[in-house]
């Protein structure tokens, strides 16, 4: 699919200011004005994200009424159960406060609902079996912020529920003991985009802060607080929250402390993995350690990965991490075949032209994988995309986006087909009768229709500066990686440069040839541009001596202890093609 080239403007004069009093390049101080930071000293703190900017924890809301119940909790001997949530960003958070109330002496347990059985969040009747269990205190993490109905559960059954969660709020908040997110009204100061993990965080210090008098956490605590940070770079990468402010400090120090761990879980994943010895990135927690702690969650049961993130035992450890990677494997082969099956419904039941959001739906699709699916038909076919896996009388469905199209919203706006959604801009869930898929397909093409244009269905390159072949050097990627890490809302830089040529050969790489190899030259520098995915293109290239633009990002290959300049390409475009 063609893409639409979208330049950034130069600002020559700030490019000027933050290059000269930060000694950067004005390529560098041009992609931090694109990314929105346009002071010298918000580019300063972007630049060197330091620990002691991270906010107080005080700073969210109920958060200190929160931390006291828990430590109350701890001093009388009360049942604490954290209740958690499937997904990476929630496991890691139960881990991580299942850690810390564990240090402070606390009688503490988790629950983590199953996908299948149970859904997402609270649900009164797990509510009911803890409390037979004799918790007195449910503190949610990555879940409950539009629990109502359970928060009054809860309150019947004499517990105290204390809510953390980072999901978009209703209208209405449920009346829990504390509810702790910052995205809530009363919450108008401070940074709101943290992930679930990143709550848990700031809920552990603020309980480590209330241990002393002076607000000070003790120096085994701060240990602790340390450590914690690589599980909070796991949750927050891998939910796509913003790696912007706070996130920021918190994923580059976690990611650090993530490859330097002590905790066995953490070894073991890293080991399975293969990327024990390797500096970590994004790249990393979202293809190589995300997928293996989601697979449980979305083919079994979740509750396993809290323990290999918890347990002091190296050999079970490394068992659940093995366990992991078989499930890991299992998930991806059903994947692999749904992913056929709807691509097919695609092209042959779908005309793209008429057609602004996909819907599609299937008996024999497996829920806990519909989602990825959704991501990868989104990807190809850039339309917002609902995949429904049917199981008898109900639909558990699965939506993802566009950049810039809420889908969210368009779901409200479809809200009486369906039996209930939630979500986010992005990404969003929704449970329908079969009997009504028909009908929602055609009222969400008709919401989205009208929020569309077609030129909004073609993607989108942000291109962060045009360039010469002569300006690209090893120092420049070496300073440009002071940007990192990547992400959402922080992605890699992308360039464009133009009047280049084609030599040589290009030739196809990878296991089935589905990328490209080939050299690239403007004037008297030539270099090796690999384009991934592109290996069914070889033809349209191979015509030499036809002038071209690309799109791509700027990388080092180390290959034989040797270094050298390398494009990664996103787009090529011809000049005499449309």
């Amino acid at each position: 699919m063609s893409k639409r080239w979208v330049l950034s403007p130069p600002n020559k004069g700030l490019q000027s200011e933050i290059s000269s009093k930060l000694k950067i390049s004005s390529l560098l101080a041009q992609i931090l004005i694109n990314r929105g930071i346009t002071d010298v000293t918000s580019a300063k703190n972007f630049l060197n994200p330091q620990m002691n900017l991270l906010g107080d924890p005080s700073s969210l809301p109920d958060i200190d009424k929160a931390s006291f119940r828990i430590n109350e909790a701890i001093k009388n001997g009360e049942n604490i159960v954290i209740y958690g949530d499937y997904d990476v960003d929630g496991l890691t958070a139960t881990a991580l406060m299942y850690r810390c109330l564990k240090l402070v002496g606390a009688k503490v347990s988790y629950y983590i609902p199953e996908r299948l059985e149970e859904g997402y969040g609270l649900n009164a009747d797990a509510i009911k079996r803890l409390k037979e269990g004799g918790a007195k205190v449910i503190l949610t993490v990555d879940c409950g912020i539009n629990a109502c109905h359970e928060a009054e559960v809860a309150r019947d059954c004499g517990i105290d529920l204390i809510i953390t969660d980072h999901h978009q709020p209703g209208k209405e908040t449920p009346r829990a003991f504390a509810v702790v997110n910052p995205k809530l009204k009363i919450a108008e100061n401070g940074f709101k985009d943290f992930s679930g993990v990143g709550i848990a965080f700031k809920l552990a210090w603020a309980v480590g802060q209330h241990f002393s008098p002076q607000k000070k956490v003790s120096a085994e605590f701060k240990e602790f607080l340390i450590s914690a940070v690589g599980l909070v770079s796991l949750g927050t990468i891998a939910d796509v929250v913003p790696l912007i402010g706070e996130n920021r400090i918190l994923t580059r120090y976690g990611l650090s402390a993530l490859q330097n761990t002590e905790i066995p879980g953490l070894r073991a994943l890293l080991d399975i993995a293969d990327i024990s010895n390797i500096n970590l990135d994004t790249y990393h927690v979202g293809y190589r350690l995300g997928p293996r702690l989601n697979a449980p969650g979305r083919i079994g049961k979740a509750g396993i990965v809290v323990e290999m993130l918890t347990t002091t035992s190296k050999e079970r450890a490394v068992e659940i991490a093995n366990f992991l990677e078989q499930e890991n494997k299992r998930r991806q082969d059903i994947q692999s075949d749904i992913l056929i099956t709807a691509r097919k419904k695609v092209l042959n039941e779908i005309n793209l032209d008429e057609t602004t959001a996909i819907v599609l739906a299937d008996q024999a699709w497996h829920p806990g994988v519909i989602g990825i699916i959704a991501s990868k038909i989104v990807e190809e076919f850039n339309r917002p995309t609902v995949m429904i896996a049917i199981a008898e009388t109900m639909g558990h469905g699965s939506a993802r986006s566009i950049p810039s199209f809420h889908i969210l919203d368009a779901l409200e706006s479809c809200k009486s087909k369906l039996l209930s959604v939630g979500g986010h801009a992005q990404a969003a869930g929704l449970k329908i009768h079969p009997d009504d898929i028909d009908e929602f397909r055609f009222m969400l093409n008709s919401a989205t229709a009208q929020r569309l244009r077609k030129v909004d269905l073609v993607p989108v390159l942000n291109i962060d500066a045009e360039v010469s072949f002569p300006m690209l050097s090893k120092a420049l990627v070496t300073e440009l990686e002071r940007l990192s890490p990547y992400g959402e809302g922080n992605p890699a830089p992308l360039f464009s440069a133009a009047h280049l040529k084609i030599v040589g050969q290009p030739r196809r790489i990878g296991s089935k040839g589905q990328h490209l190899s080939f050299y690239i030259k403007q004037g008297d520098v030539a270099l090796r541009a690999v384009a991934f995915g592109m290996g069914e293109s070889i033809d349209r290239i191979k015509q030499n001596g036809k002038t071209c633009s690309l799109a791509f990002a700027v990388k080092l290959n180390t290959w034989m202890d040797a270094e050298n300049l390398e494009l990664e390409v996103k787009d090529i475009k011809f000049e005499n093609e449309s």
